[in-house]
């Protein structure tokens, strides 16, 4: 493997407009609070890794290394990236799909945390960031020279996955490409102004920056069923709001330490404590009544259809079993990535604890470090 200088990759990639994913920045802690206590979150839905999983974090770490090395800074921070086990995440939320498609799934995922980790790494302007992810999307399904990796990587993965989907998915494909990145360019002038929105608001532009429309689609793809008819309904849109916002706010979460380092608001901890005044803990206490009030709101609604009309087509039950398995899957897979515990950061099985939001390579600790007494602090009651 070979480095290639910045300047040099960025005249190779054509002018994309998107800096260079590099190692990560500085941490730049706003407060004095540097570690708080992550309760236990519930688990209501099956967790399972594709019984190939091995091979396919490995093809799709290779395939990162042919597509998409040109958009590292140098080799270093490929190595870095391909050390959060992103290539994981695929065969997390696909356990039971055929491993051709999982495979897909895998590839897909990475391809757009690269494009999120460059967005949010961004300086440049909205103007930009916005030119660049429309030429992403310009280029995505259509036979094109671009020099882009992102342009070329996009036409790989549309040639592998519209064989295996209907008219209406494959028009849905690019669609949901498109406004997931103008969700991507939607949070730049918000984080560059370090503003903080409502949570209403940060949900409702989260939504597609998280990629709901695509995560459904690849999460079809997984369970070889079309859902296009009945995503305009309203059952079927409540169903997927409530777990989309319980995979948002699971990340947001999980992921605190991360995005605190780099001073990211973005995120619905800084969202609760901006808007609600609130401290760390308490901030994330209300995060976790949250999560449990959406998991709960997705099976009230998953199961009124299934106990319906609906649940007599084999295709909708198996989609929610893919949805299950999507939602389990993802809590599992942030456990477990050294993309928010740190670099060289290696599972211990802990789903609880006290997390430091200094520390270099953190894990959850059964005590605090500054007040090792107060170990019990537990999950407060719901609502």
């Amino acid at each position: 493997m070979t480095s290639t200088p910045p300047s040099d990759r960025q005249k190779a990639d054509g002018g994309e407009g998107l800096p260079l994913v590099g190692t990560p920045p500085q941490a730049a802690y706003g407060t004095e609070e540097t570690e708080f206590f992550l309760p236990e979150l519930p688990r209501p839905l099956p967790s399972a890794y594709h019984p190939n999983a091995v091979e396919i974090e490995v093809r799709s770490n290779a395939w990162v290394c042919r597509h998409l090395q040109s958009c590292f800074a140098d080799e270093q921070a490929l190595l870095f990236y391909l050390r959060q086990r992103a290539g994981l995440y695929g065969a997390a939320v696909s356990p039971l799909a055929d491993e051709r498609r999982a495979g897909d799934i895998a590839d897909f995922y990475q391809y757009v945390t690269v494009m999120d980790d460059a967005v949010a790494g961004s300086t440049t302007s909205e103007v930009q960031a916005r030119a660049a992810l429309t030429r992403i999307t310009d280029g995505f399904g259509v036979d094109s020279d671009d020099a882009s990796p992102l342009v070329r990587a996009g036409a790989d993965l549309w040639r592998r996955i519209t064989p295996g989907l209907s008219p209406a998915q494959v028009r849905r494909f690019k669609e949901s490409l498109a406004s997931s990145l103008g969700g991507y360019a939607d949070e730049v002038p918000h984080r560059h102004a370090g503003r903080v929105l409502d949570l209403d608001s940060y949900l409702a532009l989260r939504v597609f920056s998280f990629g709901w429309p695509f995560v459904a689609l690849m999460t079809e793809y997984g369970a070889d069923v079309d859902m296009s008819d009945l995503h305009p309904t309203p059952g079927f849109e409540r169903a997927n709001g409530h777990a989309v916002r319980q995979m948002i706010l699971v990340n947001d979460l999980l992921s605190w330490r991360k995005e605190h380092a780099r001073a990211d608001t973005m995120n619905a901890v800084a969202v609760l404590r901006h808007t609600d005044s609130l401290t760390l803990q308490d901030a994330v206490d209300t995060l976790c009544r949250l999560i449990e009030d959406e998991g709960r709101a997705y099976l009230a609604a998953r199961d009124r259809i299934l106990h319906g009309p609906l649940g007599t087509r084999p295709d909708v039950v198996a989609y929610f079993g893919a949805v299950d398995h999507l939602i389990g899957g993802t809590q599992a897979y942030h456990y477990l990535t050294p993309r928010y515990f740190g670099d060289g950061y290696a599972p211990d099985g802990s789903t609880s604890g006290w997390l430091s939001l200094t520390e270099p390579l953190a894990r959850l600790r059964p005590h605090p470090a500054t007040h090792p007494v107060d170990a019990g602090r537990r999950l407060p009651a719901s609502r």
